[in-house]
C-alpha cells in the first residue's frame, strides 16, 4: 500500500510543533516500518527535517497562500506520477487543496481529511469581530470544497467529530484518537506519588491565547508558595516573575515526573495531548475542559484531573486542591488510573487504528 501524506505544516506561516505536526513526524516512519510505501509532501521546516532524518520519502510541497492553485497542480501532478493509494491531507490548507486536486480522474485514489481542530471552537474563541468573520470565512470554504469529491474525514475526539456532524453536517466522519508518543516511559511503582521538595506546577505547549498562556502570570501570583515551570514556545510573552521559570522545549516525560501537577488552561483545544502525557504518568492535571479535554479527562475526574473555570484564582485554588493531602489511597488510584490511559492510549493501537483506516480506504476506492 502507498500512501502520500500533504500538510502544509506550521498554519498561518507559524512553525511550531502542533498536534499536525507531531502527528507526521511520529506516525509516518511508524507507518513505513510496518511496510508501508510512504511519501510525504511538506514545507522543508523541522517536521520535514524530521522525516528525512527518519528515513521517510520526502518531497517539498507547500501552500504560499490562502488559495494556491500551485499547490493543487503540484498535489495533483505527484498523485498522478507516485499513483498512491490513499492521499492523506493534515490541516485545513492542505485538505482544502488535495480536495480540488484530486478530481476528475483521480478519484480512484482515496482521500483521507484530518483537520486536528474545529474550525468552530476557534471562531467562538476569537478576541474580535474582525477574527471571528476571518475564521467563518474559512469554514464556509472547508464546507464548499468538502462537497467537491468525497473522502473520509478523521477527528481526534468525540468533541471535533460531534462539531462536524452536528455543525457543519458532515459525514463519515471517524474518530482516532491522539496517541502517547512511540517512546514513552512505563508506568511504574512510583506513578502517582508526588515528587519532593516545593509544589511544582507546569504548563507545557505551545505560548498561544488559544492555549491561556496569557493566564500563566496570574495563575504564579496567585500560587507565591509554588513554583510555576513553563515549557513551550509562542506569541505570549510570558513577563519575569519571582517563581516562574520558562525552559522552552523540554523532553516531555522528564518535565512531566518533575510536576505535582500540570495546568492546562486551553481556551480551544480538539484532543489535549499534554494533559494526556501527564495523565499517563500520574501527574493530576487542572484544566479548563474545553473542547476535547472533558472528553479526555473524564475517567480521571477529581482523582488525576480537576476541572477549573478560565480565571487565574479558579486555578489556583483548583491547583492547591489538587496537590493537597496526596496520601497513599490517592496515589495508587492515580496509579491505576495512568495505567489505563497507558495502555488506552497507547502508540501501537494507534498506528493499528490508522492503517486499519488506510487499508480500508484504499480497498473501497479500488
Amino acid at each position: 500500500m502507498k500512501l502520500m501524506f500533504v500538510c502544509t505544516t506550521g498554519g498561518s506561516g507559524r512553525r511550531q510543533l502542533g498536534g499536525a505536526e507531531r502527528f507526521l513526524v511520529e506516525m509516518l516512519p511508524a507507518l513505513a516500518a510496518q511496510g508501508v510505501d510512504v511519501v510525504a509532501c511538506t514545507p522543508d521546516d523541522e517536521v520535514g527535517a524530521g522525516l528525512r532524518a527518519a528515513g521517510v520519502t520526502w518531497i517539498e510541497l507547500g501552500a504560499r497562500r490562502r488559495i494556491d492553485l500551485g499547490y493543487v497542480r503540484e498535489i495533483r501532478r505527484l498523485a498522478t506520477e507516485l499513483r498512491p493509494d490513499v492521499v492523506s491531507a493534515h490541516l485545513l490548507s492542505a485538505a482544502m487543496h488535495a480536495r480540488a486536486a484530486l478530481r476528475g480522474d483521480l478519484r480512484g485514489i482515496g482521500l483521507v481529511v484530518a483537520l486536528h481542530n474545529s474550525l468552530w471552537q476557534y471562531r467562538d474563541a476569537a478576541p474580535s469581530m474582525r477574527a471571528k468573520a476571518a475564521v467563518q470565512a474559512n469554514i464556509t470554504l472547508d464546507l464548499t470544497m468538502r462537497r467537491v469529491r468525497r473522502h473520509v474525514t478523521v477527528a481526534v475526539s468525540d468533541f471535533e467529530a460531534e462539531e462536524l456532524r452536528e455543525r457543519g453536517r458532515v459525514g463519515d466522519v471517524r474518530v482516532i484518537p491522539n496517541p502517547l508518543p512511540e517512546s514513552w516511559p512505563v508506568v511504574d511503582g512510583s506513578a502517582g506519588e508526588p515528587p519532593p521538595g516545593r509544589v511544582r506546577v507546569g504548563f507545557l505547549g505551545r505560548l498561544e491565547p488559544e492555549k491561556g498562556a496569557d493566564l500563566i502570570p496570574g495563575i504564579a501570583a496567585a500560587l507565591p508558595e509554588a513554583e510555576l515551570l513553563v515549557a513551550g514556545a509562542g506569541s505570549t510573552q510570558v513577563p519575569p516573575l519571582p517563581n516562574v521559570r520558562l525552559l522552552g522545549r523540554v523532553d516531555a516525560a522528564t518535565f512531566l515526573r518533575e510536576l505535582h501537577c500540570l495546568v492546562v488552561p486551553s481556551r480551544v483545544e480538539s484532543f489535549g495531548r499534554s494533559a494526556l502525557e501527564a495523565m499517563s504518568l500520574g501527574v493530576p492535571v487542572v484544566h479548563s475542559a474545553a473542547g476535547g479535554l472533558a472528553d479526555l479527562t473524564r475517567r480521571g475526574d477529581g482523582i488525576l484531573a480537576y476541572r477549573a473555570d478560565l480565571t487565574p484564582a479558579a486555578f489556583a485554588a483548583t491547583v492547591a486542591k489538587a496537590t493537597d493531602g496526596n496520601g497513599g489511597t490517592v496515589s495508587a488510584a492515580r496509579r491505576e488510573l495512568a495505567h489505563w490511559y497507558a495502555q488506552e492510549y497507547s502508540f501501537g493501537r494507534c498506528v493499528e487504528k490508522w492503517l486499519g483506516l488506510y487499508r480500508s480506504v484504499a480497498h473501497d476506492s479500488h
